[in-house]
């Protein structure tokens, strides 16, 4: 291989390493949602642990609103690394104040529809929920501050949470 060659390899391969750090670093940071982003209808919900919960517990709650006539919520929810062979329920909070300072305190636990529903792991600690919540129409174009968090179903202890994020009600 020739001295070109090489140096032009490596400047390249530095090139892609710069530009790999630079995409990473928000994630790196622990940055789950940009503060001065307008409210969006989709939302990729990251779900950390709490002080006291399981060191390597992740979660992730994909958050979409279908274009269509309805005003449903569908929540695609999957965690790892809790304890195996358990259940744990997803909840929120939301607040109309939309400032990236999650207030509120109304914590609603989700499932299908008005039915609550649990996240059940397997033997290696990860499970999967498909959840839904139907909004009343009159919450269409209202913007909401939202926090999300799993417990545990028997103890009632929070394991994992989300930063704040926001929303739009939407069809």
């Amino acid at each position: 291989m020739n001295v070109v060659t090489s140096r032009a390899r490596a400047a390249s391969l530095a090139v892609a390493v710069a530009a790999l750090t630079l995409l990473a670093a928000p994630a790196l940071a622990g940055v789950d949602a940009p503060s001065n982003a307008k409210p969006k209808s989709n939302l990729e919900v990251i779900l950390r642990p709490v002080a006291g919960g399981p060191d390597n517990g992740f979660g992730l709650v994909k958050f979409r609103q279908p274009k269509d006539a309805y005003t449903i919520i569908n929540l695609d929810v999957w965690v790892r690394d809790l304890a195996p062979n358990h259940s744990y329920y997803l909840q929120r909070a939301t607040d109309s104040d939309v400032n990236d300072d999650c207030t509120g305190t109304n914590w609603l636990t989700l499932g299908q529809g008005l039915v609550p529903k649990g996240i059940a792991t397997d033997e290696r600690g990860t499970g999967r929920a498909e959840l839904f919540r139907e909004l009343p129409a009159v919450l269409l174009g209202m913007e909401f501050d939202i926090q999300f968090r799993v417990l545990d179903a028997v103890t009632s202890a929070v394991v994992l949470e989300s930063a704040c994020y926001q929303f739009t009600v939407s069809q």
